[in-house]
């Protein structure tokens, strides 16, 4: 079974200076988000939780050698690559939610109460199908494991394509979710929401059946920050705070894609991302809209992540095709 889940590349994957070319632009990526986190906190003397972020520093450190010895030392073509994209995730998705949290402290007008009134044209009533997801909590337990899953799925598929050689897929699945994230916080610093959850109250009863993995207090809570600023910055304490567009989205759509040439593994996680879709306004308190712009910025982060790819592996041949072509071409003079 495993051997079916985790079948061995053949061909057309990344050469290794293309690797590395990438490699360096997802460390340049994480680096400078790190570096602008740093600064703001300093600048704004902001309560930031040292003591766990070091922990992430001390967790991270292992990867990052294991990048460099199996990418440069010794080279390795499934250590290497696995090592490197997992560095790469355990280091961005922290400094980014950081950064996100720091945004908010500039960010724009919020829109949340336009976006429930499209919402509303479209005919999508949100209390409605919170008070249906109330009356059928097996379907809502279903849903929350779904929407807390998205991290461990993009962790394991990284994991998985590094070790089965699917270079190309492994780095475009890391630089998706950084061109979908960035995108995600810039659009919601320019006009900030936090979801349905944040303009609809629930009746008491309806929230009292629904265990949430974000819920109506969160949205408070979320308003409350917008206006008064983050207090206490932890990596155990940040969770989502963008609402348009729908950064969960942006993940499940990634990983459909990236998933879609494993044996088995795609149909797993075609079904478990669609129930993340299923999730996102339930469990994440999203507005439906939040979805269709997760869906256009997941479309333009895999074109571009893509392009990246094949543009990093094209100067790779046309390198070696060069390097290969002048001895012959001295020759025949």
């Amino acid at each position: 079974m495993l051997r079916r889940l985790v079948w061995p590349s053949r061909g057309g994957d990344l050469s290794p200076t293309a690797q590395r070319t990438i490699a360096l632009l997802l460390a340049a990526i994480t680096i400078s988000l790190i570096a602008i986190d740093a600064v703001w906190i300093h600048a704004r003397n902001f309560d930031i939780d040292v003591h766990s972020y070091a922990v992430i520093a001390l967790l991270l450190m292992p990867l990052v050698i294991g990048a460099l010895v199996y990418s440069l030392g010794r080279p390795d073509p499934l250590i290497g690559p696995t090592c490197t994209a997992s560095a790469f995730l355990l280091a961005f998705s922290p400094s980014c939610a950081l950064l996100s949290y720091l945004l908010s402290t500039i960010a724009g007008t919020r829109i949340d109460d336009l976006l429930a009134q499209i919402d509303q044209a479209i005919g999508f009533q949100w209390v409605g199908v919170m008070i249906f997801a109330a009356d059928h909590k097996y379907i809502t337990a279903l849903l929350g494991f779904a929407y807390l899953s998205v991290m461990p799925q993009i962790m394991l598929l990284a994991t998985i394509l590094g070790w089965s050689g699917r270079t190309k897929a492994l780095y475009g699945l890391c630089l998706s979710i950084a061109v979908g994230a960035l995108i995600c916080v810039s659009l919601w610093t320019w006009h900030p929401s936090f979801g349905a959850f944040a303009v609809f109250n629930l009746p008491h009863a309806t929230a009292a059946k629904l265990g949430l993995a974000l819920d109506g207090d969160y949205g408070r809570y979320l308003i409350a920050l917008l206006k008064n600023g983050p207090g206490l910055l932890s990596p155990l304490e940040l969770r989502g705070i963008v609402g348009f567009p729908s950064f969960h989205t942006v993940q499940a759509i990634v990983l459909i894609w990236y998933a879609r040439k494993l044996p088995v593994i795609r149909w797993i996680s075609l079904v478990l991302n669609i129930l993340v879709l299923v999730s996102t306004p339930i469990q994440g308190g999203h507005h439906l809209v939040d979805l269709f712009g997760g869906a256009a910025v997941a479309l333009a982060a895999v074109l571009l992540s893509d392009w990246i790819v094949r543009a990093a592996n094209r100067s790779h041949d046309l390198v070696n095709f060069q390097g290969n072509a002048a001895p012959a071409g001295a020759a025949g003079r």
